[in-house]
């Protein structure tokens, strides 16, 4: 019996090594440069539905999209965008990239690897330009604000200074109305109390 323990501890620890080994630490986002926040939202516009390029997301735009999104700005209670009652974020962001998918952390501003299924982002989403983006976003409550406007209404902040970022950065972004619910929540495996609020795409075009 104490063998069978020892090797189950062992095979959870291998397992969770294996995860942290996948995880992606980011650099520090962009949060001086760029164009003035009336000219971002001048330009901001969703991405045409056509292709995106093959090229990759740098470490330095996924980290200040993400901070756009969820980040923190001020201390000791203070976010990137409004959350009720000045909680910490109760809308997580999950990316996921051709290497798999990904938890942002914004407090270690990281990305903490869920899976690492290759084919996520095609499989999350139905519609032929969003699945050849090189980075999709999946916004998720959850479960711990039982108003379920306050987490779309959080999302739609979020959304929006995504926008305003990939402005910024010379990229394209596009909210989806249409994406794979099951295919989704099945590679991330979230819980039965964790809800889907928005999916969107980022790269170039």
């Amino acid at each position: 019996m104490k063998k069978i323990l020892s090797l189950t501890a062992a095979l959870l620890l291998a397992v969770a090594s294996a995860a942290m080994a996948g995880n992606i630490v980011l650099v520090e986002p962009d949060k001086t440069g760029g164009p003035s926040v009336m000219e971002a939202i001048a330009g901001r516009a969703s991405a045409e539905q056509k292709a995106f390029s093959k090229e990759e997301l740098s470490l330095k735009e996924l980290s200040t999209i993400l901070w756009a999104a969820t980040g923190k700005n001020r201390e000791p209670k203070g976010w990137t965008v409004p959350m009720a009652m000045g909680r910490e974020p109760y809308v997580s962001v999950y990316v996921l990239l051709k290497s798999g998918g990904y938890l942002y952390n914004w407090e270690k501003n990281a990305l903490m690897q869920q899976t690492t299924e290759k084919k996520l982002t095609s499989r999350a989403v139905t519609q032929d330009f969003a699945k050849s983006a090189p980075c999709i976003l999946v916004f998720v409550s959850k479960g711990t604000m039982n108003v379920d406007n306050y987490n779309y209404i959080a999302t739609g902040a979020m959304s929006q200074n995504v926008y305003l970022a990939a402005e910024a950065l010379g990229l394209k972004t596009r909210f989806l109305a249409s994406f794979n619910k099951v295919n989704i929540e099945a590679a991330l495996m979230l819980g039965p109390i964790m809800k889907i609020t928005g999916v969107m795409v980022v790269g170039r075009q």
